[in-house]
This record gives C-alpha cells, sequence and structure tokens, in this order.
C-alpha cells in the first residue's frame, strides 16, 4: 500500500520558483498496475522519484507499507529502497564495462559486507532466469553498448527486479522504443502486477497506460 498525503514539491529556477506538486495525495493497493500522466513539465518524473524515495518533498507525507518515508534517515531508506523498490530511470544507466549478467546482479550486492559463494551463485541463477524470462538469456555476456533500444529496456527491469522487489517504478518505460516494443514492455508490467506486485509507471504514451488499472493525473 502507498499513501501519500499533501504532498508539496518545488523548484528554484533562474526564472523564479515552480511549484510542481502542489497538495497532491492518493493511495495505491497493493497489486495494482499505475499510470502517472500529465503534461510535459507536470512533475510526473517527480512524483516517481519522491515516491520511490530518490528526492524527498518540500512537505506532506509519504508512506509505503506502513512506513513513513521521512522517518528514515538516508542509511535507512537506502536499504529500503534496495530491498522493496525497483526503479527503471528514463536513462539507460548502465555500467559500460560489464556484461548485461553483471549489470543485472550488481543490486544485490550493494550494501553488502561480504558475498558468499553460496549467495553469489544464487544470484548468478536468479539472474540468468530473469534474462530468460524476458527472452534475452543469450544476450547475457554481451555488453549494454551491442544491445538495441528493446533490449535495454529488457535488461533494465531484470536489473530492477533481481532483488524482488514488491514496487517496481518506471519513467518513461517506453520513450525511445517503437510500437511492438512498447506493447511487449507493457504486457511484462501487467504479468507482474497480475502476480502481485506494484507497478507505476510515468509515461505521456497513451499506448503505454492501455493495460494499466487507473491512471493518476497530474
Amino acid at each position: 500500500m502507498i499513501e501519500a498525503h499533501n504532498i508539496n514539491k518545488s523548484f528554484i529556477t533562474p526564472r523564479g520558483r515552480i511549484d510542481v506538486l502542489k497538495d497532491f495525495s492518493f493511495s495505491i493497493k497493493e497489486g495494482s498496475f499505475i499510470g502517472i500522466t500529465g503534461k510535459s513539465g507536470a512533475g510526473k518524473s517527480t512524483l516517481l522519484s519522491i515516491i520511490a524515495g530518490l528526492q524527498k518533498q518540500d512537505s506532506g507525507s509519504l508512506i509505503i507499507n506502513d512506513i513513513e518515508l521521512n522517518s528514515l534517515n538516508d542509511k535507512e531508506l537506502s536499504a529500503f529502497r534496495n530491498q522493496n523498490i525497483g526503479f527503471i530511470s528514463q536513462e539507460q544507466s548502465f555500467l559500460e564495462n560489464f556484461s548485461v549478467i553483471d549489470n543485472v546482479r550488481l543490486p544485490a550486492f550493494l550494501g553488502r559486507k561480504k558475498v558468499d559463494n553460496t549467495f553469489a551463485k544464487e544470484i548468478t541463477a536468479r539472474a540468468e532466469q530473469l534474462l530468460e524470462s524476458l527472452g534475452i538469456a543469450h544476450l547475457a555476456q554481451n555488453y549494454p553498448s551491442t544491445l538495441s533500444g528493446g533490449e535495454n529496456h529488457r535488461v533494465l527491469i531484470a536489473r530492477a527486479l533481481i532483488n524482488d522487489p514488491q514496487l517496481l517504478f518506471a519513467d518513461e518505460p517506453t520513450d525511445s522504443v517503437d510500437s511492438d516494443r512498447t506493447e511487449e514492455i507493457i504486457k511484462i508490467f501487467r504479468s507482474l502486477a497480475d502476480e502481485g506486485k506494484t507497478i507505476l509507471i510515468a509515461s505521456h504514451d497513451a499506448e503505454a497506460l492501455k493495460l494499466c488499472d487507473s491512471e493518476i493525473n497530474i
């Protein structure tokens, strides 16, 4: 469950203060597939980033699974995100000198003081299973620079799922792919929601929003 109460966020720019979110409230049930919509610059990405704990609101409260995110210190928030939230950014942010499977495995190793062989094998098996389920197992040893846009999006989804988070957030996940790849990506999100995960996507693409349960309009 996600609950937001009176979220406010503004930015100071050379043109002055811009109020992006003003007294914004909503609730999202577990297992929902929700689209965040609105015109360009309305604050879709900002809202998604706040929900993901990547930036803080100016005021208001955000509660995820009965935890008020503002009550967590930086270390606790980082751990909460790593274990509960998978985030797919608008930028395809890979470590270019890492193979596909190494990029996918990376979040599972972050924050751990020690990684033993048993854990490493388990994570590698999970990464391979995720790549297989997304139809890109054959690309495991490739490097991101050799992949198409659609293939890279699937790698991002696999990486976001490596810690088996309950929440998966995606910022404009179909922005750089054609209509066929858009349908494939959204069907992946739909199936994950049907399995019980809570999915939020920020998008201006009407086609990408067709399979959502409902929309939050900014």
